[in-house]
């Protein structure tokens, strides 16, 4: 599987590749596997266990019983009209509301931010679990996921996901077919996601300045990852068997495109507002450091402050994991393409790295996942021995 490299001047004829044998695996799998358990691990500890113990944040079950808060604000607790159902979402509201109703800058800038650039990655999960041949695997389940990580924390179900991912692509067999989306998956994934996602959580962040109104959103809110999975599979039965998508040999890669670009698209405004707001800011609430680092100083002199901390750390989690499995995913290309130097692989890490702080997590995420999709073409058609796309694929 060695990389060829023609002479300057020569064009690149790539050979054949042939699939490997079901045997072949990825080296290392179990490493992958134990590094994604750990971070969800971690994750857990830092946001679920040990702010139990230190009793962070204060005063959280005070708010919730008195149904209101330290500001005198009521709790709303009537959302849905079912009791169970609006426990829970009074518990989130709380959670949620220092952000979303900009009592905080810093908090909402946080939280705004978080959920933006995680578009991005609803958006590639959306992509993975509409695949052929995924159909019906850990990774095809994303309502049922995120329904997991809205009551846990993205930062410890998110490498979860991964570590399924993992295990279902162990064999070097499974990139070289159903890489394909159905149509009616394939064009019915943008408009899932904007309805679904996208609108919810700009209404949510937008500057109403009525705290009844936030607490409404936000309660709305809290399924809307969930809703795109069941868009997608309503919306894909209205599109035609007989449409070009679902003739054309991947036709879906065109739908791909513009849902990899509409994600890009906001992730990039989002980190480049964010930075913006960040240093034209006087107030110290909107300084980076204040927005992205947890602080122990601080996690108990309020309760919002200690959800705060909570909040980033489940954003440093949540986006740390997912960047790695970008590496991962890349790494797996390059294997299959034309065998990686130790040099390559750094140049992925450090390439992922620039393009996180200069671009945003979740504008990088996506710039991976359209290279990685154009790779997976080339793939399945058969090129090996190099990393350029050929302008046939």
């Amino acid at each position: 599987m060695a990389r060829t490299k023609p002479p300057r001047g020569t064009p690149s004829q790539p050979a054949a590749v042939v699939p490997p044998p079901k045997t072949q695996r990825r080296p290392l799998n179990g490493l992958f596997a134990l590094s994604f358990a750990g971070l969800s691990a971690l994750s857990a500890w830092l946001m679920r266990v040990e702010t139990v113990v230190q009793g962070v944040p204060v005063n959280f079950q005070s708010v919730v019983e008195a149904r209101r808060f330290g500001n005198g604000t009521p709790l709303e607790t009537r959302f849905t009209g079912v009791g169970p159902v609006d426990e829970v979402l009074a518990f989130l509201v709380v959670a949620f509301l220092e952000g979303s109703a900009r009592w905080d800058p810093g908090v909402h800038a946080q939280q705004a931010y978080f959920l933006l650039q995680w578009f991005a990655v609803v958006c590639v999960w959306g992509v993975e679990a509409s695949r052929r041949r995924n159909a019906w695997k850990a990774v095809s389940f994303i309502g049922f996921t995120a329904f997991l990580y809205q009551l846990t924390g993205a930062a410890v179900i998110a490498p979860l996901y991964y570590l399924a991912y993992v295990v279902t692509s162990r064999d070097d067999a499974y990139f070289f077919q159903g890489r394909e989306l159905s149509a009616g998956r394939a064009v019915s994934l943008l408009p899932a996601v904007i309805i679904g996602y996208l609108i919810p959580t700009v209404a949510v962040y937008y500057p109403w300045d009525d705290a009844k109104r936030a607490q409404y959103l936000t309660a709305l809110w809290q399924p809307a990852p969930i809703i795109v999975s069941v868009l997608i599979s309503v919306f894909s039965f209205l599109v035609p068997s007989s449409s070009p998508t679902a003739v054309a040999k991947n036709g879906d890669v065109k739908h791909l495109k513009r849902v990899y670009l509409t994600a890009g698209l906001v992730a990039a405004i989002a980190h480049v507002g964010l930075l913006y707001t960040c240093l034209t800011s006087d107030d110290p609430r909107l300084s980076l450091s204040y927005v992205f680092l947890p602080n122990r100083a601080t996690w108990k002199d309020s309760m919002g402050l200690g959800l705060h901390y909570i909040f980033q750390v489940d954003f440093l989690g949540a986006f740390g994991s997912t960047l790695f499995w970008c590496w991962l995913v890349t790494y797996d290309v390059l294997r299959i393409l034309g065998k990686p130097t130790a040099t390559d692989l750094i140049k992925a890490v450090l390439g992922i790295a620039f393009a996180t702080v200069v671009a945003g997590p979740g504008t990088t995420i996506i710039l991976v996942w359209n290279w990685v999709e154009d790779r997976l073409v080339m793939i399945e058609n058969g090129v090996k021995g190099t990393w350029e796309k050929p302008k046939a694929a």
